[in-house]
């Protein structure tokens, strides 16, 4: 009877705390901070599928990291939902994320308000800008290609040694246009998302794709046929500060949430942040 007990009130928590995600007066033309304490959770959006920053996960192989994604039954880690976990916390509200795909992300948070903040890996680019603001950066990457191992192009040490390639880039994403820079390259159609990226290099369909550093590690561990490769300085991409930051969006109404998250990142020393990269990393599928 107990464990019955038990499974009926974890099964009504669930709920909910599942009708908070979408409960509450969230606006997205007005300051939520008082409406997201008293609905008592923040919900953030990612796509779940880019590690180390974010990936999905089975329950049976979740770190204590992990959150369960909303409205599934699989989670999500990595170093975006350790950063989102510390922003939760600092505010005294409870986590929840939801799994979005990139071209959604902010959609769902500046015009249907599904999301409260977007912690994916997102560069705070002046176009983006436009429709969110960015807090402070919790990460600053640097770019690298990522190939075969056997690839022709593998001995590659600068940019301009990429003259016949074919190179593909993610959609709307800072690494689609880092393209133009590689003297001679064929610039692909960009794909939606990195893993069907990852797959097309791996099965020769491109020859490289621009990843940030993190990603690269993460991905080259799991595909041992793969390798990147990093440039000297003068060698590699000229990349403008708010391409290489990494930083948290919120609606541009919700100024005092933007306040309270860059409070809460200046007390995130570097060494911590990059002790968490390097255990997403680590523990990364």
């Amino acid at each position: 009877m107990k464990k019955v007990l038990m499974i009926g009130f974890t099964s009504l928590l669930f709920l909910l705390l599942a009708g908070c995600t979408s409960g509450g007066n969230i606006s997205v033309d007005q300051d939520n901070y008082e409406a997201i304490q008293e609905r008592g959770t923040i919900v953030v959006g990612m796509e779940c599928a880019y590690a180390p920053f974010n990936w999905t996960v089975e329950e049976a192989n979740a770190s204590d990291i992990a959150v369960m994604i909303d409205s599934t039954s699989n989670y999500c880690d990595g170093y975006d939902v350790q950063v989102a976990l510390a922003i939760a916390d600092g505010l005294g509200v409870n986590l929840v994320v939801k799994a979005v795909e990139w071209d959604g992300l902010i959609p769902s948070l500046a015009e249907s308000a599904q999301i409260d903040m977007i912690i994916a890996g997102m560069s705070p680019t002046a176009e983006r800008a436009l429709t969110v603001s960015f807090s402070e950066e919790y990460y600053h990457s640097t770019h690298v290609v990522v190939l075969r191992s056997d690839s022709t192009y593998a001995s590659a040490t600068s940019i301009d040694d990429f003259a016949g390639a074919s190179v593909v880039g993610q959609m709307s994403t800072i690494y689609d246009d880092l393209i133009v820079q590689m003297t001679g390259a064929t610039h692909e159609n960009p794909l939606g998302d990195v893993p069907t990226i990852v797959t097309s290099i791996n099965s020769g369909t491109y020859d490289a794709t621009i990843l940030e550093l993190p990603v690269a590690i993460a991905i080259c561990e799991s595909n041992p046929d793969l390798t990147y490769i990093t440039f000297e300085e003068g060698d590699g991409f000229d990349v403008s500060y708010e391409d290489s930051a990494v930083a948290i969006a919120v609606r541009q109404s919700d100024v005092t949430l933007l306040a309270n998250i860059n409070t809460i990142l200046e007390s995130i020393s570097s060494q911590s942040r990059e002790e968490w990269m390097i255990a997403a990393i680590d523990r990364q599928p």
